[in-house]
């Protein structure tokens, strides 16, 4: 399922869900430069300290490669009231794997989230 980073979703009872890293083959997404990495290694680590915050069932193919991994969803509230990001579990590989890029918003708010 494709969406373009930073989508709005919104949802019932006035809830948002912010889109990031639900990525598909033939969409354009930012890749990271070398220098990056060492910022999005980071990410990646609070990212699996954080923990997914929603468990689907089902499997879900990579776009890109076909690596099969868990549905999962990260959904954290960062943005405080009723507005969360809602990320795929998918989108760790995205950025070892594919170079992917998110969003500096969400870069931001992921290091200084705090449980």
């Amino acid at each position: 399922m494709y969406f373009p980073d930073l989508y709005k979703e919104k949802r019932p009872y006035g809830v948002t869900a912010i889109k990031v890293g639900w990525l598909d083959k033939g969409k354009p997404y930012p890749k990271m430069e070398d220098k990056d990495f060492n910022k999005l290694a980071n990410l990646i680590l609070k990212l699996e300290e954080i923990g997914p915050g929603v468990y689907t069932k089902g499997w879900h193919d990579c776009p890109f490669c076909g690596k099969h991994k868990s549905s999962t969803q990260f959904q954290i509230q960062l943005k405080g009231g009723k507005t969360f990001y809602d990320a795929p579990e998918m989108i760790i590989h995205y950025i070892i794997d594919h170079g992917y890029l998110p969003p500096q918003e969400f870069i931001d708010a992921i290091m200084n989230y705090k449980k």
